[in-house]
Order: C-alpha cells, then structure tokens, then sequence
C-alpha cells in the first residue's frame, strides 16, 4: 500500500502498528470495492513463487522500490550511528 498508492502511510513506523492496519485497511476500502480481493493481490504479487508470472516491468518496479528502501534504511542508519558518536 505504502509503495503503490501512498508513500506517507508509514510515516516513520517500523512496524505494522494497528493504526497503520486501519490506515491501510481505509485507504484500500476507499479506492477499492474488494479491498480484500485488492490486498490479496497485492500480496500474492510479493511472493517470491508468483514473479515469474508478473510482467517484467512490474518485477523491475518491485525491485527498484525495494532497493531504493535498503538505500533509504542504509542512509538512516548511517546517520543515526553518526549522530550516536558524536554524543
């Protein structure tokens, strides 16, 4: 949901919290009839045994954005351990 329809969901969590649950859960019910069946999809699309199935644009998209966040959470972290040694 996060990468596809709403990047600030998350805001900074880093877990599924049952606020962010909720949030998810409207976002899906307000863009989708079978926000289920939307969900569903969704997650089915992350299995590592349906990729083979998806099209190649989607795969290199999925791939793009989940590197993009290692990158995201290597920079946090390298300025956390930054920031924690100069205390």
């Amino acid at each position: 949901a996060s990468r596809d329809y709403d990047p600030s969901i998350l805001g900074k969590a880093k877990s599924l919290t049952p606020t962010i649950y909720k949030k998810v859960g409207d976002l899906f019910r307000e863009r989708f009839v079978y926000a289920g069946w939307a969900h569903s999809l969704l997650f089915v699309a992350e299995l590592p045994s349906f990729r083979d199935v998806l099209p190649d644009d989607v795969v290199a998209e999925m791939d793009e954005w989940r590197e993009a966040e290692m990158a995201k959470k290597a920079k946090e972290k390298k300025a956390k351990m930054k920031k924690k040694a100069k205390t």
